[in-house]
């Protein structure tokens, strides 16, 4: 018999930390005891051997899964972990001065804790913009949220990287400066190595990491109470540095399709002209075609039905018994010198019907336009949106008229579902900034837009939602993105100014190591509380500073 071959071994995975920071009655009762001891040993005359016994065993209470948590980085070769970095200091920190590196692993462990609740707190609150969406939206605006990485841009990945590229460097700085400084000043090896370990305090990354994620989650929460359901946080990212919105007019600006409202021919009888009409149209892949033939009821006869063209929107050309039939819209004849009379249809679209050349009536579709939509385009541009376009299936004349009533900057007419999939690539070709294409139905799958907005309850490819009664609310939507990644870079620079500013007191000894970690942890507090200001307008425009410009000569 063959042997049998043993399965295979799941890679290891990194153990959990059990330094969670959740706060709970064990962590409660360990803190109270740690620092009851660390009390006793600073304020009780003792001798310094029970002393230093009661500052261990406070540290020891306070941090021992700190500890563990060290131990489990070097298993890992992650020697620049923060429990690494925490342990390496209050050890450090006996030589001279054992009651900072106490303070110091106590502090941390009580940070840990706030950390955890404001984070919760915060996300809670993001929740909480939830009870104004009805049930199903906001179940699945919570599966989004609670789903991995939802809170995390590139944006904020980049920050993280910029963070992890100092944070060596100046851990390294720090030994260095422990070391040097006392051979080139009359600083003692203590002063050097105090003044290090709180450098080295500073550089753990926890309070530029612990808000990061939130700003996400509370912009994808306020998003979904407008009705817009992000698919991650980096889909809000794209959103803001989007510059042209392509719209698709069926389904967003007026009903998926038309209604037909008459239908009128002075030469033959009602039954046999929609006989005419809805045999013109059977062919067609157009939207009123497909509105004539859910309106005829009888038996086609296909047989005589010849030489059909579609004229995307304009109308068709076939033969039908071998007669030539057009019908088609006011604008189609006219482009051949061909007269049909004028019906005075205001806001409804005509299509009329002739056969062999002869005219024999008019079928009158109404558009339903949605009246909610109409602030949208330029409400989008007071969002910061540069440009805005419009894809429509009727004729040029109609098209361009809705497109000045709505404010688009430019209106393609006459498009079927092929077209408007190379308009969009062409338009998306030839932008450099985002493009967005926003559609009611039509095209399943991707565009080649870098983002697509359904105006619909489902969109299987689509990475924006937006329920169809809320889409007016989509501009607001859309500056709610941008506010999201200037929070961001609040938070950012923020922690980043406090975390330099402690760095240059350490290195003058007028910062201490607990201090260090308390200045440190209440700046990680304040940024989380600050992420739940993405639903708030900006202070100021950070992008006006001139250290944010991208231009280097400082131009706008």
């Amino acid at each position: 018999m063959g042997k049998h071959s043993e399965p295979a071994k799941a890679p290891s995975q990194p153990a959990a930390p059990r330094d969670t920071g959740t706060l709970n009655g064990v962590l409660i009762i360990r803190l109270i005891v740690a620092a009851l001891l660390f009390a006793v040993a600073l304020i009780v005359k003792m001798p310094a051997f029970l002393t230093l016994v009661l500052l261990i065993l406070a540290a020891a209470v306070a941090g021992y899964d700190v500890v563990l948590d060290a131990v489990d980085a070097v298993e890992r070769k992650d020697f620049f972990a923060t429990p690494i970095l925490i342990v390496f200091v209050t050890v450090l920190s006996f030589i001279g001065y054992a009651w900072e590196g106490v303070a110091l692993i106590i502090l941390h462990k009580v940070g840990l804790a706030l950390i955890s609740y404001a984070t919760d707190h915060t996300k809670k609150s993001a929740r909480d913009f939830l009870q104004y969406q009805d049930q199903a939206l906001a179940e699945r605006a919570s599966v989004v949220m609670e789903s991995e990485g939802a809170g995390e841009t590139e944006l904020s990945d980049a920050i993280r990287s910029a963070a992890s590229f100092v944070f060596k460097p100046l851990v390294v700085f720090a030994l260095l400066f422990a070391v040097i400084a006392p051979l080139l000043s009359s600083l003692t090896f203590t002063e050097s190595i105090h003044r290090a370990l709180s450098v080295l305090v500073v550089a753990t990354p926890l309070s530029i990491l612990a808000a990061l994620p939130l700003c996400g989650i509370v912009g994808l929460g306020y998003g979904a109470q407008y009705g817009v359901l992000f698919q991650n946080a980096r889909t809000m990212e794209k959103a803001a540095q989007t510059d042209t919105v392509i719209f698709d007019k069926n389904g967003v600006f007026s009903a998926s399709s038309p209604r037909l409202i008459a239908a009128k021919s002075d030469v033959l009888d009602q039954k046999t002209f929609m006989e005419f009409v809805s045999h013109a149209a059977y062919y067609s892949e157009q939207t009123f075609a497909k509105v004539i033939s859910a309106a005829y009821e009888n038996e086609y006869q296909l047989n005589l039905i010849t030489d059909f063209v579609d004229i995307p929107g304009a109308g068709v050309d076939l033969k039908i018994g071998g007669a030539p039939v057009t019908l088609a819209t006011r604008e189609l004849f006219a482009s051949r010198g061909e007269a049909v009379p004028y019906e005075n249809a205001g806001d409804h679209t005509v299509y009329y019907l002739m056969v062999s050349d002869k005219y024999i009536g008019k079928v009158i579709f109404s558009d339903d336009l949605n009246e909610d939509a109409a602030s949208v385009m330029p409400n989008l541009k007071d969002a910061g949106i540069g440009k805005c376009i419009l894809l429509a299936e009727e004729g040029r004349d109609e098209s361009e008229r809705l497109g000045t009533s709505l404010g688009a900057d430019a209106v393609y007419a006459e498009c079927d579902t092929d077209k408007k999939i190379r308009l969009i690539e062409n338009l998306t070709s030839n932008t450099e900034a985002g493009t967005m294409y926003v559609y009611s139905s039509g095209i399943e799958a991707h565009s080649a837009a870098a983002l697509d907005v359904r105006v619909s309850q489902k969109g299987k490819y689509a990475d924006i939602l937006v329920m169809p009664d809320d889409f007016r609310s989509f501009p607001e939507s859309m500056k709610l993105c941008g506010r999201m990644l200037q929070i961001i870079k609040e938070n950012a620079i923020f922690v980043i100014l406090i975390k330099a500013l402690l760095v240059f007191f350490s290195l003058l000894g007028r910062c201490s190591i607990w201090f260090a970690i308390f200045i440190d942890t209440a700046a990680a507090l304040a940024a989380i509380l600050n992420a739940i200001r993405v639903t708030k307008d900006p202070w100021i425009d950070l992008n006006k500073l001139p250290f944010m410009k991208d231009d280097p000569d400082g131009n706008d």
